[in-house]
């Protein structure tokens, strides 16, 4: 399936083959060669090697872990996706939530999980204020607004937009609310239009003059505003009084529509669980059950030790990489790939991956700006999907401004993203905080022969200094970056001294054949699944709840 774990997994599968007999098993729909989860029998196989990380597709295996054992090769020491999926109890809170905090977090991500349902059920009882400068807020939508929706956007209590444009005469919003709300547009402290919500019309369109006025600012105001059972059983603590479908104003030219979609200068930030994802691993169910372990780095065989505090077999070897380096000149691969001409000669660094907060996005552009300011033809490519959390590069290119030096491409099937590392001078892959996961992004660029920049923090640290320049996290962060990019466009003999590494390394040390004999040698020596010594009442279960699953889903 498409992900990281996926794409790891299908470059493995013909090395590990070379040694093992492998079948494969997955939950829903079996590919070619696959079985469902629920017809494994332990008995049939000497070891299960489960391929687990934080994604939402591996909910199925904890409990699969817990049922049956086996050698678990854990991508991620954060499993809070898989968790939240496997086990919607977390989602929701209540007693059933805590009571599933506590078992796959113990008592001190317990307290995590209690303090964030407690700030989320404080939220929901209390409106947000309404900030007192207002003239001085630049923008359009100013305070009191939720994210951008495809058909508009909700409010909270109150919420101020800024119609960009002179001379307005007046303006019609376009709302809807929950029956017995009284939704009024404000103009400074007079109501000039109030609607009473009986839940039989949509997009009610408030109309007020103005009589002409420059950039007025106007607010949207909901009474009562009240969390409903709907939004608590999903575990939604926004405050959502009214939904704006349509802002319209109309000057001396005529009538004009405001783009809903336009950032919130001050947007709601509501509390949601997934503020703490990095404080809760969740991963008891996984850590406490498995019977060995086969991991990427030190921190996380350390992590695991730790937990369990008893004797555990845990392999450590690299994530896996294949030999793609080429010949060809990187330059030429700019212009087939439609870089503009100046792009051609300069240094081009490359971020491949999802584009995500905690790989330090934000930091990536601030370093890029000030390398900048030394050498003006070093410049960005982002090379992966931007998951719609935090600012977006776009945004992150503007505020840096570097608008005409970084490209975006959006998600990239591994072909084409193969061709935009190897155009590029060097990599940038950076975390914090961390998952625990080793990114298969770098190993792809070492795989390319490029130098990779990462975090000298956690897993990374132990990445090899031949080919990794590393830089300090958080504390002189932004300057490390600035000064690696000057040094590797300045020194074209550092860095052909450091792709001369990458590609040894890959040879000799984390080639997929190289991990695949690795992984065999583990597993010999690891213990079978102790389901497999014996009938257990917890396999027949586990197996029974996924067949009655795998029914449903045909039946739906």
């Amino acid at each position: 399936m498409r992900s990281g774990i996926g794409d790891y997994t299908r470059h493995l599968l013909p090395y590990l083959r070379e040694h093992c007999d492998v079948r494969v098993f997955v939950e829903g729909e079996c590919g070619e060669d696959e079985e469902l989860a629920a017809s494994l029998d332990p008995k049939e196989h000497d070891r299960i090697l489960y391929q687990l990380g934080n994604e939402l597709r591996h909910a199925f295996m904890p409990r699969m872990i817990r049922a049956l054992g086996g050698t678990v090769m854990l991508h991620d020491w954060v499993l809070f996706d898989a968790a939240l999926r496997a086990y919607p109890g977390l989602e929701r809170g209540g007693l059933k939530g805590h009571a599933l905090a506590l078992r796959e977090g113990g008592l001190a991500q317990a307290r995590i999980y209690a303090r964030n349902w407690l700030d989320r059920r404080h939220q929901r009882r209390t409106p947000e204020r309404t900030p007192t400068d207002l003239a001085r807020i630049d923008g359009v939508f100013l305070s009191g607004w939720h994210a951008a929706e495809d058909a508009g956007r909700w409010t909270g209590d109150e919420a101020w937009v800024r119609i960009p444009a002179g001379g307005v005469h007046e303006i019609a919003a376009s709302v809807s609310s929950d029956p017995g709300r009284t939704i009024g547009v404000l103009f400074g402290e007079r109501v000039l239009a109030q609607h009473r919500c009986t839940g039989e019309e949509t997009g009610k369109r408030l109309e007020v003059d103005l009589g002409g006025v420059d950039e007025p600012v106007l607010g949207i105001a909901t009474h009562p505003v009240v969390v409903t059972a709907e939004q608590r059983r999903n575990g939604d603590p926004r405050r959502l009084a009214s939904f704006v479908e349509k802002i319209e104003w109309r000057d001396d030219d005529g009538w004009h529509e405001l783009d809903m979609s336009l950032p919130s200068s001050r947007p709601i930030a509501p509390v949601i669980l997934s503020r703490d994802r990095f404080r809760l691993p969740l991963n008891r169910s996984v850590v406490r059950f498995g019977d060995s372990f086969i991991v990427h780095s030190n921190y996380v065989k350390q992590r695991i030790l730790r937990e369990r505090n008893a004797m555990t077999p845990v392999g450590v070897l690299h994530h896996g990489a294949e030999i793609r380096w080429r010949d060809e000149d990187r330059r030429e691969m700019r212009k087939k790939l439609g870089l503009p001409a100046e792009w051609f000669d300069g240094f081009v660094l490359v971020s491949f991956g999802g584009v995500q907060p905690h790989k330090r996005i934000d930091k990536v552009f601030a370093g890029v700006a000030r390398a900048r300011r030394e050498r003006d033809d070093i410049r960005l490519v982002m090379a992966g999907g931007w998951t719609g959390e935090g600012a977006s590069p776009q945004e992150l290119a503007r505020i840096h401004g570097l608008e005409g030096s970084v490209r975006v491409t959006g998600y990239l099937p591994e072909d084409d993203a193969w061709d935009w590392i190897h155009a590029g001078d060097a990599n940038i892959n950076l975390r914090g905080p961390t998952s625990g996961g080793t990114s298969g992004g770098i190993f792809q660029s070492l795989a390319l022969g490029r130098a990779v920049i990462a975090t000298d923090a956690a897993e990374q640290s132990e990445l090899p200094d031949g080919c990794i320049l590393k830089v300090p996290l958080e504390e002189g962060e932004v300057e490390g970056i600035g000064r690696a990019l000057v040094e590797l466009r300045d020194d074209p003999t550092r860095r052909e001294d450091l792709e001369r590494h990458a590609r040894d390394f890959v040879e000799k040390e984390c080639h997929w054949g190289v991990v695949a004999a690795k992984y065999a040698e583990y597993l010999e020596g690891m213990p079978p699944p102790r389901s497999k010594k014996r009938a257990s009442i917890p396999v027949q279960a586990w197996r029974e709840i996924q067949l009655r699953k795998a029914q449903q889903r045909e039946r739906t």
